[in-house]
Order: structure tokens, then sequence, then C-alpha cells
């Protein structure tokens, strides 16, 4: 047995990475430093803490929806005399606004199983169940639209592939491809698919990590629906 969490993450969101600009742009799936940031909150654990225990963490992503791109485009300190403008790290004021567009994820969900030593399962789940700071999902305006603990389980990676997809049912197929994103070779000597940088490190940096990706096809009847009848199908499936 391995004990693990199960998280659901629905709703707007924004896993960024590490560039920073006036464009900014969601990765498509959970990262590695927006679940440790969601999980180190959950603990009260202020910004600057050693998270290294974190990093004995494992996560393996389903991807439920993909969702789509949606862009937020606003302005900062327009319309207003010069002084009262952004300033600049030289002192002055910038004088005209500052442009952003940031590309969040509207419309994905995404089922999570994370393995790691039994205590700090244990404490994380505790955390999650009664968390000292919201969760959210990326950023603090993106609060997630389900609770975000599912439960705990000692065969994660099991028991992701049997949840309940938080999708609609096709009404032609009997069976759906499903993502899922792996941190270790689903195989021996399976090559990784690609890498990715948001593995967090001390000081707000970054370091790549390797992702296996998989498709595999599930029962069509997996698929729970949305919003309160997935929530209904969830529920069912863990009294069962």
């Amino acid at each position: 047995m391995t004990p693990g969490l199960l998280l659901h993450l629905s709703g707007m969101q924004f896993w960024g990475g590490p560039k920073g600009g006036t464009t900014r742009t969601s990765h498509p799936h959970p990262t590695r430093s927006g679940i440790t940031g969601l999980l180190a909150a959950a603990q009260g654990r202020p910004r600057g803490s050693d998270l290294t225990d974190l990093d004995e963490l494992t996560h393996t992503i389903r991807i439920d929806r993909p969702g789509q791109r949606l862009l937020d485009f606003h302005t900062v300190g327009g319309g207003q005399p010069k002084h009262q403008t952004v300033p600049t790290a030289s002192g002055g004021h910038r004088g005209n606004a500052l442009v952003f567009r940031d590309w969040y994820l509207h419309d994905a969900a995404f089922t999570v199983a994370v393995t790691g030593p039994a205590p700090l399962i244990d404490d994380l789940a505790a955390a999650l169940r009664d968390p000292v700071y919201p969760p959210h999902l990326g950023r603090r305006a993106c609060r997630p639209d389900t609770p975000v603990l599912i439960t705990t389980t000692g065969h994660p990676d099991t028991a992701l592939e049997h949840l309940p997809l938080h999708r609609n049912a096709p009404r032609t197929t009997e069976s759906v491809p499903v993502t899922f994103l792996q941190e270790h070779p689903p195989a021996p000597n399976t090559p990784h698919t690609r890498t990715i940088d948001d593995a967090p490190r001390p000081g707000r940096t970054w370091t790549t990590r390797r992702i296996w990706e998989t498709t595999r096809h599930l029962p069509a009847t997996r698929c729970a629906g949305l919003g309160t009848a997935y929530l209904n199908a969830l529920t069912t499936h863990r009294t069962h």
C-alpha cells in the first residue's frame, strides 16, 4: 500500500510558470509548484517556508476536462496624472497605463493522486479538511468550485482510474479517452513525453521535471456529468 490523497481541482484556474511580463499564460494543467502551494497554504505555512518535505510527494494528474483558454485584458494606472501612475524602479512614474493580458483556464477539471509518506499524507489531509488559508487554483482569485479533498486511500493511482469523471457522457461511444500525466514511467524504460519547468525551489525559483503522458480508454459510464450530478456520483462512489 502507498498512502495518498485524491484531490479534485475544477473552476477558473491559472497555473503560471516562471515567466513574467505583461502577457501571462497558464499551463494547460495544474503545476507541481501550484499544487505544492495549495497544500502548504492549507497547512498555514507562510511564504518563504521550507517546503523540502513536500518534494517527497508524487503527483499523478487525470484530465477530466481540459477546458478552454480565456483572456482577461486589464490595465493598471491609467487615466491619472503622471505622479499617480505606476512607480518605476528609478523612483519616477510611468506616466501611462500598464496593459496586461492574462490567459486563464476556463471550464477545466482535474483529479489528482498525491502519494507520499503516511505521516505527511495524514497531516495534509487534516489541513485540507480545515485549511488555514483558503485553497485556490493557481491564483487567489481562482477558487475551486468543488471540495478539493476527495479522500485518502492506500491505492491512489488505482483509485484515480476508477473515480467518476467530471464530464458529460458521450451519446454514441462506450468508452472515452482520458489523459493521465505521471511523474514516473508507466512501464520500465519508457521515455518521458516532455519536461516542464514547474518544480519549486527556494527563492521563488523553479527547476524542470519529467512527465509521462498516456491516454487510457475508460468506460463512458464513468462520466458523471457536471456540478451537482458529479458530486452526487462521487458521494455514491465513496460509500460503496
